[in-house]
């Protein structure tokens, strides 16, 4: 989780910056700790008493699981203090404690993820619809479950979600792709999400168009 708070000489701008963009349904991961956090409540309050040389506060209410932590930004006025707080934790020794922040990851969700449900507690989550629809695509997680494929037996068993999966996306890190089209003849080519920590390396696709027979390297673009 990271040490407790001490002496503070000043958050770091980019993630002061991060911070104060975060906003309620975000999803974070802090100091890397393993927990991966849903922000359900931001408050931002001015400091107006004289004697205190806090300018202002931001506070995010954090929930994973059955642990309730506070990411506070405190303003003053020459430089931030970020901290953490356990204020509910199944883990006694953190309870009441309070945490420096050194950095604060705020995980994509805006991708077209698909939700299949195997069952009433089996979800698995397909980069693409229709690779899912025919069995031909295996699940980015499963609860262990990544070796097997999957055929869709009713059409109201693939729904489309936009919150995605809280470990693949702190681990698989999916990125929407924009539609790759033949630059000669303009036929649609692919598109859907790519995942891997190498993804943002990606800058071509190389490609066989079937209509033109175009053979050549083309450029992608990922979804913002």
């Amino acid at each position: 989780m990271g040490t407790a708070a001490g002496v503070d000489a000043g958050a770091a701008p980019a993630l002061v910056e991060t911070i104060q963009a975060i906003e309620e349904g975000d999803v974070l991961v802090v100091n890397g700790d393993t927990r991966t956090w849903d922000v359900t409540d931001v408050v931002e309050r001015s400091i107006e008493d004289p004697t205190d040389d806090r300018e202002s506060k931001r506070v995010l209410r954090l929930n994973a699981r059955s642990a309730v932590f506070g990411l506070e930004l405190v303003s003053y006025p020459d430089h931030h203090e970020a901290s953490l707080h356990a204020l509910e934790s199944p883990d006694w020794t953190e309870d009441g404690r309070v945490f420096d922040v050194d950095d604060v990851e705020v995980l994509t969700q805006r991708v077209p993820w698909v939700v299949v449900s195997g069952g009433p507690a089996a979800k698995y989550h397909f980069p693409d619809p229709q690779a899912a629809a025919y069995g031909e695509a295996a699940p980015a997680c499963g609860a262990g479950n990544q070796g097997s494929t999957y055929r869709i037996t009713r059409c109201n068993a693939v729904v489309p979600a936009y919150s995605g999966c809280k470990d693949c996306l702190r681990h698989a890190k999916p990125v929407g792709l924009q539609p790759v089209q033949c630059p000669d003849c303009g036929k649609h080519i692919c598109q859907g999400i790519l995942q891997g920590e190498q993804v943002a390396a990606v800058d071509g696709f190389s490609i066989t168009c079937p209509q033109c027979e175009f053979d050549g390297t083309v450029e992608v673009a990922f979804e913002n």
